[in-house]
């Protein structure tokens, strides 16, 4: 077999860029290093507006702004409108996911895949919004064939992080997606589950899941609202890869960027 291909990949649910300053020293710090970023609850409206939830609205251009040797790919998964303010009329404003990948990586390809459409919650706007979970996907071209690497920001509700009926067709169209690739594929994301889940199980069957096997206990930062209270929810976040992938590193460094810690993975394929 040929000489692998060496990728690191950071996987950060961002919590909007609630603390942007943290959020985007730590970015500019692991760029340094890092292949492919992927990212969760990205907004990327045309102007900076307030919102009460602290979410800032031109996040993607911020991101882009520090990484200016990745090409970034936005997709909504869905999107509202904020309604005129003093200096602008109303605003639609993405939110969704963010892939950035380094621009000299040869053989790359990028695309979304659509997952399940749903009724959701969002912390910026009341009331039930129409949401399309999607699948960001980056292939690279190794030595041994091609490796996808795939980000994911499951569905929210219910607040439990239990089994759902959506919840387990969303695992199994993601599942379907993943393994329609012939070669190695690397799931990575914010799924919204607990570890125990029938959800969690479909998608990692076969596979390896970092976070299990690494006995991460916490995937959520001190700064999370819920940190040291009864209702606190440790797990959220994934690492989920196929077995043909050699894992050189994985890590949750414990670091105030967000309300979730972010993934750090090094893998050879």
């Amino acid at each position: 077999m040929a000489e692998g291909l060496t990728v690191r990949i950071v996987s950060l649910n961002t919590w909007g860029g609630n603390v942007l300053g943290p959020l985007l020293d730590y970015v500019r710090q692991q760029a340094l290093t890092t292949d492919i970023f992927c990212f969760q609850e990205v907004l990327n409206a045309a102007v900076l507006l307030p919102l009460d939830c602290g979410f800032r609205t031109t996040l993607y251009g911020e991101l882009a702004a520090i990484l200016p040797e990745f090409d970034g790919r936005f997709d909504a998964i869905v999107s509202w409108v904020e309604p005129p303010r003093e200096t602008t009329g109303s605003v639609p404003v993405p939110f969704g996911l963010a892939t950035f990948a380094r621009r000299s990586r040869i053989g790359r390809e990028r695309r979304t895949e659509p997952i399940i459409e749903h009724d959701d919650l969002l912390d910026a706007m009341p009331g039930l919004h129409r949401t399309t979970r999607r699948l960001q996907m980056t292939r690279l071209q190794t030595a041994n064939g091609s490796l996808v690497v795939a980000n994911l920001h499951g569905m929210s509700r219910p607040g439990s992080k239990l089994d759902s009926d959506e919840r387990l067709e969303q695992s199994r169209v993601v599942r379907r997606i993943l393994d329609a690739h012939n070669g190695p594929s690397l799931l990575l994301g914010d799924f919204n589950l607990m570890p125990d889940t029938e959800s969690v199980r479909i998608v990692e069957h076969g596979r390896r899941n970092l976070v299990k096997e690494w006995q991460i206990t916490t995937t959520r930062s001190r700064i999370n609202p819920y940190y040291g209270t009864p209702q606190v929810q440790p797990h959220a976040n994934y690492a989920i890869l196929t077995p043909d992938i050699t894992v050189e590193h994985f890590s949750v460094p414990d670091v105030e960027v967000s309300d979730h810690l972010p993934m750090l993975l090094t893998v050879t394929c």
